[in-house]
């Protein structure tokens, strides 16, 4: 005998695909080409899993919830970051990257100059 699920909403990959259309932008392609076309959907479910694992590894954080909560007080019952939210803190995550002069951790070009010459002070 098998056991029927009951049917409580979207199935999972129902939801990943939505997610692929309205996130992602997979469903307004201008594809004209057959290898394009076949190319799409498996790149969007690709940057989907690339999105999901960098937010589980780096991006989340415990204040997400509760700062999307204050940001949209609507949101009462919110216990779980959506794909949209895991999308938004990867691209101020790219946009802080690129226009952080410094980035922590990183050597200013004054340090490795002063590291290079000490080297070289060593070496004579």
């Amino acid at each position: 005998m098998v056991a029927v699920r009951k049917a409580t909403g979207p199935s999972p990959i129902e939801s990943v695909f939505e997610h692929m259309r309205q996130d992602l932008g997979v469903g307004q392609a201008r594809n004209r080409t057959r290898r394009a076309v076949e190319r799409t959907v498996p790149f969007g479910l690709a940057v989907h899993a690339i999105v999901a694992l960098w937010y589980a590894a780096h991006g989340h954080h415990p204040a997400d919830i509760t700062d999307r909560r204050a940001q949209q007080p609507w949101y009462t019952t919110k216990a779980t970051p959506a794909f949209s939210d895991m999308v938004v803190k990867l691209r101020r995550t790219i946009i802080a990257a690129r226009h952080i002069r410094n980035p922590a951790g990183q050597p200013s070009p004054e340090e490795i100059t002063a590291v290079i010459r000490a080297w070289e002070a060593a070496a004579a």
